[in-house]
């Protein structure tokens, strides 16, 4: 008989301590998506999967200040370097320079590949950690261009293979919504999509990936939004850009323009500034638990 999971815990603990823990609890929302999420997350159970960046906490405390952020994008940016010399050309001086983010993010398209190509290219069997600090570059690229923005927490299995996608009656289930202490889908693909063309003015680009595949990848956020300013944004951007998704071969309400994201489950709390309060002394991932 398979087992009827309802509940979620995060558990943080401070990264100097790890017994001083402080456990998120969830309600799991039933939905006809909730079953497939859960099976991605016993697969990174049983394939052993880690928690890739235990310490992506966003907004929160201040273990990542403007001068650290930008410290720890070009220190892996200069890894990657010294693995393949000429890889980037430029490193980055100014966090709100979004230029200079949108051209290191589209080195990292470029040579990560869509989803999975990455394990069949040849540039990361000669340099077993390049995919590493290349991936730490990505991710570091987004956490520029979160600061000082929406509060959360992300929780990302980058070695689960991402073969799973997003079905038409998913798709109904996406909200640009944003709930206090809700816990939603992650964008799992490798590109730009939607949300990030609209508000990114990227020309560096090398294509464009709406939200298809779906993971384990999960974010909790620690703020309330309805959405609406967000979801006006992205029609504008899709009707003055049509030309170009009608030439990608997409049709006018294509389920795979839908913006935004499911949400998995809801924290349960009593008072949302104790919540923040609490989570500034906590910045390590320490599991995820579904039961």
């Amino acid at each position: 008989m398979t087992k009827k999971f309802t509940k979620a815990i995060l558990r943080l603990s401070n990264k100097e301590n790890h017994r001083d823990t402080y456990d998120l609890e969830f309600d799991l929302i039933e939905s006809s998506f909730l079953p497939k999420w859960i099976d991605r997350y016993l697969l990174a159970k049983q394939r052993q999967d880690r928690i890739s960046e235990p310490w992506a906490f966003y907004n929160l405390n201040n273990d990542w200040s403007e001068s650290a952020t930008v410290d720890f994008l070009n220190y892996h940016i200069n890894a990657c370097n010294s693995l393949m010399p000429g890889l980037f050309m430029q490193t980055l001086t100014d966090i709100n320079d979004q230029d200079t983010l949108n051209y290191i993010h589209s080195v990292f398209e470029l040579h990560h590949g869509k989803l999975d190509e990455w394990q069949n290219n040849p540039l990361f069997k000669e340099n077993s950690t390049l995919r590493e600090h290349l991936s730490f570059v990505n991710q570091t690229v987004h956490r520029c261009e979160s600061l000082g923005k929406t509060k959360k927490i992300r929780i990302v299995y980058f070695d689960l293979p991402k073969t799973e996608k997003f079905n038409n009656d998913d798709y109904k289930l996406f909200t640009n919504e944003i709930k206090f202490g809700g816990l939603y889908t992650l964008y799992a693909d490798v590109g730009k999509n939607l949300e990030s063309l609209a508000t990114d003015n990227d020309d560096h680009h090398h294509d464009f990936v709406p939200n298809l595949h779906y993971s384990v990848d999960c974010v909790v956020k620690f703020d309330d939004n309805d959405g609406l300013e967000n979801q006006k944004l992205y029609n504008e951007f899709l009707d003055k850009n049509w030309n170009y998704f009608d030439h990608k071969g997409y049709v006018k309400n294509d389920p795979r323009l839908t913006t935004g994201a499911i949400q998995i489950a809801q924290l349960n709390y009593i008072n949302q500034q104790q919540i923040l309060n609490d989570l500034q002394n906590y910045n390590y991932i320490q599991d995820l638990i579904v039961y």
